[in-house]
């Protein structure tokens, strides 16, 4: 019993360690540097099928464009 207390102990620190933020070690002269370079060129990420769209009918690769869709703001006192 008492094994099984220090080994959830144990798991239950190893998880918040893993858990917790990277450390990020990079002076502030690089990061300005990489900054002021720009973000060059995106990558295009490539669609692929997963297994859950195999077994759907009418599943497509693409995502739909959010550009047909408007936001649109009104003033509360103007509602209906």
């Amino acid at each position: 019993m008492i094994l099984y207390i220090i080994g959830g102990v144990a798991a239950l620190g190893l998880g918040i360690w893993l858990g917790l933020p990277g450390r990020y070690d990079r002076d502030i002269d690089e990061i300005d540097r990489v900054i002021e370079e720009g973000g060059g060129r995106r990558k295009k990420v490539k669609r692929h099928f997963t297994p859950m769209a195999w077994m759907k009918r009418n599943v497509s690769v693409n995502t739909p464009s959010r550009a047909g869709r408007r936001f649109e703001v009104r003033d509360p006192e103007d509602r209906d």
